[in-house]
């Protein structure tokens, strides 16, 4: 968690200053070519991820993670064939060609794209080793600001940006690589025997990751080709302030998803701790989306600027559309752990088709705006369909009870009387209403504040929290 969030720190300020010293319409040009790379990333990543987890939380198996290995370059060589062969025939600006080619460097070293270099942390996830991973994503985004801050200074445009963007990975890259071998023994031999069994497993997750990120991206890109670069600058710079809290339940399945899939090996009740990060997630999402939303406009101008304002609703949009799919995100991995990651690929079909359909009819008239409502739509349409398909195969998880409905309410009015305070006064101080209304109103019951605090080695606050 720490590691995540100073790396989300550190990246939030590079990408603002870059949104500040491109301006907003090659921002939103920079931001559709990545989103196209990103899309094509998923090609190679080809839903193998979550298997290799789940199959190394198990037990070190070199073989499978070989393999992974060896199926990611070979699919990456015919994407790059692939890719290159389509701009020349659609006749693409020479300058977006490069800019492209630069940007799928990323694919194999960014910690960013979650795809390669996932791979390689995967073995210090499954033996719960996550300090050089963090420490060399700290890195990447050190690095990332860094170069930055040279834009300014020497009137530097996008190709520079672009290049700088890959560039700070590969220091990381580099030495994970190395650490790989030294910590763990993990050694790479390229191999392709257990490919067949590899890519049946991967098969469903395959579709799912590429419908996802298509999910994700496909909005900059209809923004782009729709209403023009401008209205995608705009929406870029909304997505960049929500999407990065994609770390906070990331973080939570990194935590648990080793420990969920021993348990699930041996039979055993898992229910307590999954209920309890259900529950987690849901109160960090609405807190966020609250506290966001009385100062959202304060907030973007003083992150990108005034040139920004119009991202205000959008943006706020964005944070209320989070309260579902951080449901979701740790309701696909429960699937994955059950093996039944055949429906995260339905999932992903449905809310895309849903949120395509919106996009094109919002777009032309409501435009950024237009996606930001089809966004929270149809994140609610996936909730609802997850939290069937978990009842289904019997995750039983009913937190709400009717003093959450009071919470939000209490929340909602406190936060909104401080936020008639300037907004140096109202984000500290929004802390005091959250923790006496979820003290008071039991937000956490006494079985699970006695597990968080003692997963967090803090048991000796427990009797001064606690009420009899």
């Amino acid at each position: 968690m720490g590691g995540q969030t100073v790396s989300f720190i550190i990246n939030f300020f590079s990408i603002l200053l870059a949104a500040r010293f491109l301006g907003v319409e090659i921002f939103g040009d920079f931001a559709n070519l990545l989103a196209v790379v990103i899309i094509l990333s998923k090609f190679v990543d080809f839903g193998m991820g979550p298997i290799l987890f789940r199959e190394l939380s198990k037990g070190k198996n070199e073989n499978v993670y070989s393999t992974a290995i060896s199926l990611k370059l070979i699919l990456s060589l015919f994407l790059l064939i692939g890719m290159n062969i389509f701009f020349q025939i659609s006749s693409f600006p020479s300058l977006e060609i490069m800019l492209a080619n630069i940007l799928f460097i990323t694919i194999f070293i960014s910690s960013r794209m979650e795809n390669f270099r996932e791979i390689l942390a995967t073995p210090f996830k499954a033996n719960m080793n996550m300090q050089i991973p963090m420490m060399l994503s700290v890195l990447d985004a050190t690095l990332l600001l860094i170069g930055v801050l040279f834009i300014p200074i020497f009137n530097l445009g996008v190709l520079y940006f672009t290049t700088i963007y890959v560039l700070s990975n590969l220091p990381g890259f580099v030495f994970i690589i190395v650490q790989l071998n030294k910590r763990l023994d993990y050694k790479f031999n390229f191999r392709i025997k257990n490919s067949k069994w590899l890519l049946k497993e991967a098969v469903p997750l395959a579709g799912f990751v590429l419908l996802m990120v298509l999910y994700q991206q496909l909005d900059t890109i209809l923004l782009k080709y729709i209403k023009g670069s401008f209205e995608a600058g705009i929406y870029a710079a909304a997505a960049r302030l929500t999407l990065p809290l994609n770390i906070i339940p990331s973080t939570f399945v990194t935590v648990v998803f080793p420990y969920l899939v021993k348990e699930n090996e041996k039979g055993s009740e898992k229910q307590f701790i999954i209920k309890l990060v259900f529950k987690t997630l849901f109160f960090i999402s609405v807190v966020i989306a609250v506290v966001s939303s009385f100062k959202i406009l304060e907030i973007v101008t003083l992150i990108f600027g005034k040139e920004y304002s119009p991202a205000a609703l959008t943006t706020l949009l964005l944070f209320w559309a989070q309260i579902f799919l951080f449901f979701n995100f740790f309701s696909l991995d429960l699937l994955t752990i059950y093996k039944k990651q055949k429906w995260n690929f339905f999932y992903a079909a449905v809310i895309l088709i849903f949120n395509f359909g919106l996009d094109i009819i919002l777009i032309p008239s409501y435009s950024y705006n237009g996606v930001g409502v089809a966004k929270i739509i149809s994140a609610l349409l996936g909730t609802v369909l997850l939290f069937v398909i978990l009842n289904k195969i019997g995750i039983k998880f009913n937190f709400y009870k009717f003093k959450t409905s009071l919470w939000i309410l209490g929340i909602l009015f406190f936060i909104y009387l401080l936020s008639l305070f300037p907004l140096f006064i109202y984000l500290p101080f929004s802390i005091i209403p959250l923790l006496i209304l979820s003290y008071y109103l039991d937000f956490f019951d006494r079985e699970e504040t006695i597990f968080i605090f003692k997963f967090i080695n803090k048991e000796k606050w427990l009797s001064k929290l606690i009420r009899n």
